[in-house]
């Protein structure tokens, strides 16, 4: 019987890109995540025995580029010994292996996609992702009006991303989607980049405009300011450029923007607040009643989602970087420590980050020195920072020419996918500055469609 490649190629991804959207779930102490990855190599792996030959023609540069990091991070681990933290959940060969897994992955993905889209067209593949993508989106609103109308949640089987329980219903919060995720944010960020390729789809079969509604709502409701910011950028940006290089207006896209805000602004009729508990009660006054520490706290707990996605918006803006501690802080932390030629390793890098960002936010309460991530790992949220500190300045710069590459190839191209193609890439780059540390399927995804964009020329 002969094996058609790519046909188990596609399936294998779009399981896993299921799998990664069960952000929230584990088996066994296993993320479902990693059993995806897993799963995705081993048929990559398992069918090079069987015959199936593929080319990274179409990539050598990403490829060298990923087969670099892996160097840097195996020969920095040899020299370099340093303890995790206390409460990390892995040691440290399992710590610095997923990250070398990931960058693998990262490779493997963009290998499968170049070879599917030589065989499948452009639509053909992204009807499987865009299913992967309503799935992971209708059982987030499931999970989200479970707290408005009683039922029960999904049962969540992995702790949250600050390594404790994760807090979704608690006194006097306004109830975020989470959804399959961990934290709302990784909901958004997920779901953003496919997004845009609901509206090419539509072109040619209207029912997809009507579905983009699930994972529209999906991201409104997550509050995330990052995916909301990312996507509404990365669609101004293309709807401009478009009409500078290309002198043409799309109103799909308009329509797409108009979608997008009028949910912003009409899904306040599914907000929620959680009432107070007892820590709310005071003996001076009769009812219990939810308080806000600032003004950014009250537009946090604002139940109008325009104003809790616009108003903290503003406000934090009118801040400037002082509003991003996180960011400040790393911009110190790498003035201070510096960054070498070559760079300390994927892993390692992030080991001494944390201990770095132990010190500086630790707070003396009640003659006690509370820690903000006690013994934890502690992410950059920064793609470009993590790869200067792992990989150095070489590393840096070269993934920078890939970038430029990949861009130049998008936004110089005419063809029906572009500019869908555009507002996912930009939305992932604007994503990657402050929510995100390591290269995902959804960076390989929009590299393998940018490499691959002359056969959707007309």
């Amino acid at each position: 019987m002969k094996v058609q490649y790519s046909k188990l190629l596609l399936f294998s991804i779009t399981l896993f890109l299921v799998f990664e959207g069960l952000d929230a779930y584990s088996i066994n102490n296993i993320p479902i995540y990693w059993l995806g990855v897993a799963f995705l190599i081993s048929v990559f792996v398992g069918i090079q025995f069987l015959g199936f030959k593929v080319s990274s023609f179409n990539f050598v540069s990403i490829r060298n580029w990923v087969f670099y990091g892996v160097f840097i991070t195996l020969f920095q681990s040899l020299f370099n010994d340093v303890v995790l933290p206390k409460y990390a959940s892995t040691t440290y060969f399992q710590y610095i292996s997923l990250r070398l897994l990931r960058l693998i992955f990262f490779l493997v993905v963009i290998y499968c996609l170049d070879y599917i889209l030589k065989k499948y067209s452009f639509e053909y593949i992204l009807s499987f992702f865009l299913i992967s993508s309503l799935f992971i989106s209708t059982l987030s609103l499931i999970s989200y009006f479970s707290y408005i109308y009683g039922y029960g949640d999904f049962p969540r089987t992995r702790p949250g991303s600050g390594g404790w329980t994760q807090p979704i219903e608690r006194a006097c919060n306004i109830l975020r989607n989470y959804g399959t995720f961990r934290e709302p944010s990784f909901l958004a960020i997920w779901t953003v980049p496919f997004l845009p390729y609901f509206f090419y789809m539509g072109k040619t079969k209207k029912t997809w405009y009507v579905l983009s509604t699930v994972p529209i709502l999906s991201i409104v409701l997550s509050r995330s300011l990052t995916g909301v910011i990312a996507f509404l950028l990365a669609s101004s940006i293309v709807l401009l450029m478009i009409l500078v290089i290309h002198k043409k207006f799309d109103f799909n896209l308009i329509a797409l923007i108009t979608l997008f805000i009028l949910t912003i602004f009409t899904s306040s009729i599914f907000s929620y607040q959680f009432p107070p508990d007892d820590d709310y009660c005071s003996e001076t006054v009769e009812d219990c009643v939810c308080y806000t520490e600032d003004k950014l706290d009250e537009l946090k707990s604002s139940t109008n989602v325009s104003e809790a996605t616009f108003g903290r918006f503003q406000e934090i803006a009118s801040q400037g970087l002082d509003a991003f501690s996180n960011t400040a802080f790393l911009i110190e932390y790498i003035q201070e420590q510096g960054f070498s030629v070559f760079g300390d390793g994927y892993g390692y890098s992030n080991i001494t980050f944390s201990y770095a960002a132990d010190e500086a936010t630790k707070k003396l309460q009640d003659n006690q020195i509370i820690y903000r991530n006690p013994g934890q790992v502690v992410s950059f949220n920064n793609l470009y920072a993590n790869i200067l500190m792992s990989t150095g300045l070489v590393g840096l710069l070269w993934f920078l020419y890939i970038l430029i590459d990949v861009f130049r190839r998008l936004v110089f191209r005419i063809t029906p996918i572009q500019p869908y193609l555009l507002i996912s890439f930009i939305s992932i780059l604007f994503i990657y500055s402050y929510q995100a540390e390591e290269i995902a399927a959804h960076l390989a995804i929009a590299f393998a469609f940018a490499l691959n964009l002359q056969k959707d020329e007309k």
